[in-house]
């Protein structure tokens, strides 16, 4: 189901598509992490998860909504075309591609929003946290440029700031506090 999440996020033609193949792939996900039920720190991983996952959704839904309110559609090349038109309100897309960098670097685990990803890496099995570091990643990755580029190129000005910092602040904070991890799960998680 994971998979299947995945391959359905990636190849949605709308948010809506696209936002429901990515809540598929995150319920399988916090499945797996919950696997050994009768460990306490798989479980608190779990919830962990799963608050955090929701609160990123939260962010998510509500940048999607306000790109909807914009532009009135859910439509990738028409939220294109509708943020390059003279008479869109930049202000309230603005916002929009805000939030919609924050739930995709919640669901990236990026600085600042990677305060889940240790904890979860460590308490789930092995096998899953091997699945957590490659697939979901890497389906994100591709998410946040169809998002992104794809439908919202006309205001790459605003979103490529952000991503930039996002990026040079998980490179830098992630390194630095690894090297003081003891566990190797929590070190490839930082």
């Amino acid at each position: 189901f994971a998979l299947l999440g995945q391959m359905v996020m990636i190849s949605g033609p709308n948010f809506l598509v696209i936002y429901l193949g990515l809540e598929l792939m995150k319920l399988s996900l916090y499945a797996l992490v919950a696997l050994r039920r009768n460990s306490s720190v798989s479980t608190e991983a779990a919830m962990k998860y799963f608050v955090l996952g929701a609160l990123a959704s939260g962010f998510l839904l509500y940048g999607i909504s306000m790109l909807y309110g914009a532009t009135g559609t859910l439509d990738l090349l028409e939220v294109t075309k509708a943020a390059a038109s003279p008479v869109a309100n930049k202000m309230v897309l603005t916002f929009g591609t805000v939030f919609l960098v924050a739930g995709l670097a919640f669901k990236l685990g990026v600085v600042p929003f990677h305060m889940w990803v240790p904890d979860v890496y460590q308490g789930a099995p092995t096998a899953v946290t091997l699945l957590f570091g490659g697939a979901p990643k890497l389906a994100a990755f591709a998410i946040c440029i169809r998002l992104l580029v794809e439908g919202l190129l006309p205001l790459a000005v605003d979103w490529q700031q952000m991503i930039m910092v996002l990026a040079v602040l998980s490179m830098a904070i992630g390194n630095i506090t690894a090297i003081a991890q003891t566990k190797l799960k929590r070190m490839l998680a930082y």
